[in-house]
């Protein structure tokens, strides 16, 4: 009888980022990565039901470890010189309808792109590396490394990192700017596939997300050709030298600079709707089954969300709430049917007009909705992220994680 753990050795594929903890039930994952055998668990099996959550498992001596430098030196680079303030602001607590799963991350792999998506959860594209190369070539001193300092080795502080206030959790921060919370990000529609786009966010426009190519060198790119028409002479030029050096090295690793790419533009085919951050969700749809519209327009439920927000007393923001949960009745009935995409677009609807009176449904709806399409990476962000939300500038991890 061979050896599992010599199998599991053997085996070619992608170790699972959640390694032994993993509860994922996707065959898609099951299919891609590779999963430990089942290992002597520290607590016994009535200890494992009632100290850990539904799904989870109970971490074992071979799963801790000390941590490597490998993934660890990437910190989000800042697309200005202005320097950034420390966020004094509070998280807005105890939102998630139900507890975080804290997951520890185990030791680093030594390949940086599995050690990325063993902390963040999720698959950077080949232009993310190749950008990051050229951010060393233009400048050695920064940017510079610093995950490394980090205590905890917990992936609700990891999948945080950067993540502003309007961040759903298809958008992944990227780089940082230091004014108007402006930040450019991947966005993808699953978490099991690639970004769709780069798209950039900021509070002149409070969670829209605006389409800024297919790779990070497009979107870059086109940032500074924007930047350049509100500068003085002297610094468009240095602005100019520097999207020079980004157009050249794109095209040298045979990167597109279109604003829509083909693939973009194939995307935008398959959008059920474009939700209230316009990015649009995308969920599959067969013989008209995985999406029905939300019975109310954008303006309407805008308008109900508002009022719940605005309520003077307790009594009165149930009253009003009436209304959402009456959605939200809806929304159940298009899971059992099979929409989920209806669950989605109303989630993320929610999330997007935002308000702590919201997260419990917001955890819920989405949660849900995540869990039925098979994207359960975004549940641990979603969870993570609505305990710990944050307005800012500054949204390092580094600042608030001791």
């Amino acid at each position: 009888m061979s050896d599992p753990e010599t199998e599991y050795q053997d085996d070619p594929r992608t170790a699972c980022k959640y390694g032994e903890s993993c509860y994922q039930k996707n065959p898609q994952h099951h299919s891609r990565f590779k999963h430990p055998p089942k290992r002597k668990l520290e607590c016994t099996e009535s200890e494992a039901e009632d100290l850990v959550p539904k799904g989870k498992k109970c971490k074992t001596e071979e799963s801790e470890g000390n941590d490597s430098d490998s993934g660890d030196n990437f910190e989000v680079p800042s697309i200005d010189k202005e320097e950034d303030k420390v966020n004094t602001s509070q998280p807005e607590e105890d939102a998630a309808e139900s507890p975080v799963h804290e997951l520890e991350v185990a030791a680093s792999p030594e390949n940086v792109r599995e050690s990325i998506e063993q902390k963040f959860l999720l698959d950077m594209p080949d232009d993310f590396f190749d950008f990051w190369d050229l951010c060393k070539t233009l400048n050695k001193e920064k940017p510079e490394g610093k995950l490394k300092n980090l205590k905890t080795r917990k992936i609700s502080s990891y999948v945080c990192h950067w993540r502003y206030y309007y961040d759903p959790p298809e958008f992944t921060t990227v780089i940082a700017g230091g004014k108007d919370e402006y930040h450019i990000g991947y966005y993808r529609d699953d978490c099991f596939l690639l970004p769709a786009f780069v798209g950039s966010m900021s509070s002149v426009k409070p969670g829209s997300i605006t389409l800024m190519g297919g790779n990070i060198f497009s979107a870059v790119s086109i940032y500074l050709s924007q930047k350049m028409k509100a500068e003085n002479p002297f610094k468009k030029i240095t602005l100019q030298r520097l999207q020079q050096e980004v157009d050249n090295y794109a095209k040298l690793k045979k990167h597109s600079l279109e604003q829509r790419p083909s693939s973009v533009q194939e995307r935008s085919k398959k959008v059920v709707s474009k939700c209230f951050h316009g990015a649009g969700i995308v969920v599959p749809v067969h013989n008209d089954v995985g999406y029905r519209p939300i019975p109310e327009t954008n303006a309407s439920l805008k308008k109900i969300f508002q009022k719940v927000v605005d309520a003077k007393s307790e009594e009165e923001r149930l009253k009003h709430f009436d209304a959402v949960q009456e959605l939200m009745t809806n929304v159940q009935f298009a899971f059992d049917e099979g929409d989920f995409g209806m669950g989605l677009e109303f989630g993320h609807n929610m999330f997007t007009f935002g308000g702590e009176v919201f997260h419990k449904a917001i955890s819920h709806i989405l949660g849900v909705a995540y869990e039925l399409l098979g994207r359960d990476a975004f549940v641990d962000i979603l969870q993570a992220h609505l305990k710990n939300r944050r307005r800012g500038t500054n949204l390092s991890i580094l600042e608030v994680v001791e």
